[in-house]
């Protein structure tokens, strides 16, 4: 299950992408302006945006400019919705300022829910996230700290992957659990806070991964 955040002013657009998605068993929320999106994504990372072009306060153009000014692209896709073909050079301009993929509003719900899984997928197993002096290849499967190798068991490297591509962003146990070892059996709760001791033995500071007490973990960028 992924967490995803629909942007688009079209009230009834906006309900029937939200149902395509949480019908794939996505955690969907839905905002109807640009302003309110940026404000969740700071309050709380999302791991994918689907995101209306043509929005009444802001476009997709500038949305897609502000999460970079903030550094927060390419931490996660946004896949631009549009109303219209654009022409191939407003494409490339997307594309350039950090979209992940176009998607022709109406298309067809299995090429929607291909083009997020994929989008998904490449964010999870093929980005290298560089946080500063902490770079995170997971396809690679390695971890480098002020450029020496950090030694970390696959389970350990997935929660840390997981939590950094989310910075301040809390991530509840439960979700660890789902998205990690595909449970939510409270039972296997010892196994995200053996993950998360592992992760801070190997960094050898602990505030990189904060525990929120009853809610889960934060990562937090050290300089």
């Amino acid at each position: 299950m992924a967490r995803l955040l629909v942007v688009d002013d079209d009230f009834r657009m906006a309900g029937v992408t939200a149902e395509i998605l949480r019908r794939d068993g996505h955690a969907v929320e839905v905002v109807n302006s640009a302003l309110e999106a940026l404000r969740l994504v700071r309050a709380d990372q999302p791991d994918l945006m689907v995101l209306d072009f043509d929005m009444p306060d802001m476009d997709g153009a500038e949305v897609l400019d502000e999460l970079r000014r903030e550094g927060r692209l390419p931490a996660f896709p946004v896949l631009i919705l549009t109303g219209a073909r654009l022409a191939p050079g407003d494409q490339v301009l997307g594309l350039d300022r950090g979209a992940a993929d176009y998607i022709l509003k109406g298309t067809d719900r299995h090429v929607l829910l291909a083009r997020v899984r994929r989008a998904l997928r490449d964010r999870t197993e093929g980005q290298v996230l560089r946080l500063g002096r902490l770079v995170i290849d997971l396809e690679g499967r390695s971890v480098t700290l002020d450029g020496r190798e950090v030694v970390l068991e696959t389970k350990p490297l997935r929660v840390l992957h997981r939590l950094a591509s989310r910075p301040g962003a809390v991530v509840s146990r439960a979700e660890l659990l789902q998205s990690e070892w595909g449970t939510d059996y409270r039972g296997f709760e010892h196994s995200v806070s053996q993950a998360v001791y592992a992760i801070r033995r190997a960094l050898g500071d602990p505030g990189w991964v904060q525990t929120v007490h009853g809610s889960g973990y934060r990562f937090v960028q050290q300089h």
